[in-house]
């Protein structure tokens, strides 16, 4: 997202205001980007991230490909297992992503945060498959200092709750073959084959109990022109992400409302009833 030069936070569109209770972030360690989060009763967390000075060169940073798009970027995964043995379970120096690197940043009520990434292989964090592969993202200080959940700051206009769906499209059939291999390692265990898709389910990092146990990760190929088009750039795309929300009060059981539009589009944002 674009930032707010006034608050050094990004700017957000208004439908997330009008959808989602925002939680500050802050200015991460290398000063070079900020959030601002969205954190759901799952213990899941969207987080809205800016690049601070335009007029620094980020052209090394795993994101810098986003400088110029508004909307879904990365995602990530964690697990109860420390960093260096969540590395070594995916393969370790012989798998798909590089060791494990220090990061944090300072609250906005001053607060040091601290955690471990693990990114895909390749130059710049993996810069070229950002969004393609996840990385994992393990706390080093309480998990509640970074995602510091409570019923107010989960409870959303929207209703929302949790991830229920996060779809990744790849240009071909090589390529689905190659990142369902890797994810097969991150879920430890081979996904669900339907056709030109493969259907892979993630556990929560806290239950609810009117949440079906995992939110499902849908890898597969292109459907029409248009889907063909986004993966002109890359060979792949990332995006439709679909939180879920308890049915009732008029919204109709199984039923799903986009909640970004052409003008303030994010790549699809979803709520399922």
């Amino acid at each position: 997202l674009p930032v707010d030069p006034s608050t050094s936070l990004p700017k957000v569109p208004p439908f997330f205001e009008k959808n989602f209770t925002l939680t500050p972030g802050g200015t991460h360690a290398d000063g070079l980007t900020s959030n601002t989060l969205i954190l759901l009763a799952d213990g899941c967390y969207i987080e809205l991230i800016s690049f601070i000075d335009s007029k620094k060169d980020v052209s090394s940073h795993w994101w810098a490909s986003g400088l110029q798009k508004t909307g879904w970027m990365d995602w990530c995964l964690t697990n109860a297992l420390s960093p260096k043995e969540s590395w070594e379970a995916i393969g370790g120096k012989d798998g798909s992503h590089g060791e494990p690197v220090a990061g944090g940043r300072k609250r906005a009520d001053g607060l040091d945060v601290k955690w471990a990434v693990t990114f895909p292989k390749g130059e710049h964090g993996g810069q070229a498959n950002r969004g393609r592969v996840p990385f994992f993202c393990h706390d080093i200080t309480e998990r509640h200092i970074r995602v510091p959940l409570s019923d107010e700051k989960t409870s959303h206009p929207s209703g929302v709750m949790g991830v229920k769906e996060v779809t990744v499209v790849v240009r071909d059939k090589q390529l689905l073959q190659e990142t369902g291999e890797v994810y097969a390692k991150l879920f430890g265990k081979d996904g669900v084959r339907r056709g030109d898709e493969v259907h892979f389910l993630a556990s929560r990092v806290k239950g609810v109990r009117s949440l079906d146990e995992g939110a499902r990760v849908v890898l597969r190929l292109p459907k029409d022109k248009d889907e063909f088009k986004r993966l002109e750039e890359t060979g792949y795309w990332f995006g439709d992400v679909v939180l879920a929300a308890p049915a009732g009060q008029g919204r109709t059981l199984g039923s799903r409302k986009r909640l970004d539009g052409e003008e303030e589009s994010v790549q699809g944002i979803w709520v399922e009833y």
